[in-house]
């Protein structure tokens, strides 16, 4: 089960990573940010904290991590940025760097402009499902509870604890994300799952729609609350 402490803090570098996107976009647009070191970083999170610890004194409060914090924070930002965006040429440029270096973050976060969301593909709906089995067959047997695939596919398949699943799945891919690489695009379909919203327009069945929650946020406790209700079910009823 999720470490209390742990989850709020991951939680709140996620929050953090965020604003710091907004924050580099704006700096670079006025030309006030630098990027002038070439990485010789291998991975785009070990850039990205190449980066960030270069830039830590001089990053607004509200959005800096701790000095030991640096590297969960950097695998944080980098993963939200390559596995939420990708970058789409304009018609009439190229992309550019801005520092002559190419390294996958230099590139994605220099050329914020050209950012575009990504629109999650059948494959990473399946991922997004293969997660939710695995966080639920680790809290099972972590419990010592039954983890069955009969067991799973009820869990999975039960309307009422459909948010709590993908709300649970999240935060623990949050955590593992912070610590090791992303499991790709299957994080940004649960994402959508949980701070997307879908309806219809004036009850126009002919008009659906599906958009971004105004001002969503993890919130630790929610997440505590989800796990719980996953483990009231997976429980065998008294007597």
């Amino acid at each position: 089960m999720f470490n209390a402490a742990e989850l709020s803090r991951v939680v709140s570098l996620q929050e953090k990573t965020y604003q710091l996107l907004r924050w580099v976009n704006e700096h670079l647009r006025r030309g006030s940010l630098d990027f002038g070191v070439v990485h010789t970083a291998t991975t785009t999170s070990e850039a990205a904290a190449e980066w960030i610890g270069r830039h830590l004194d001089n990053l607004p409060t509200a959005m800096r991590p701790r000095a030991d914090e640096v590297e969960d924070f950097a695998r944080l930002f980098a993963s939200y940025l390559t596995t939420s965006f990708e970058l789409k040429e304009k018609p009439d440029e190229r992309l550019k760097s801005g520092c002559g270096c190419w390294c996958p973050f230099c590139t994605y976060v220099v050329s914020a402009d050209n950012l575009t969301v990504r629109n999650p593909s059948k494959k990473a709906k399946q991922s997004a499902v293969n997660l939710k089995e695995l966080y639920i067959k680790f809290l099972a047997e972590s419990l010592e509870l039954e983890a069955s695939a009969a067991r799973l596919d009820d869990c999975l398949s039960t309307p009422a604890l459909a948010e709590s699943v993908s709300l649970a799945t999240y935060a623990h891919e949050l955590i593992r994300r912070s610590r090791f690489a992303s499991q790709g695009e299957g994080i940004l379909v649960l994402w959508r799952e949980i701070a997307w919203e879908s309806g219809f327009v004036n009850d126009d069945p002919k008009r659906p729609y599906r958009r971004a929650k105004k001002g969503f946020k993890i919130n630790a406790e929610e997440v505590l609350s989800a796990e719980r209700r996953i483990v009231d079910w997976l429980a065998p009823p008294e007597g």
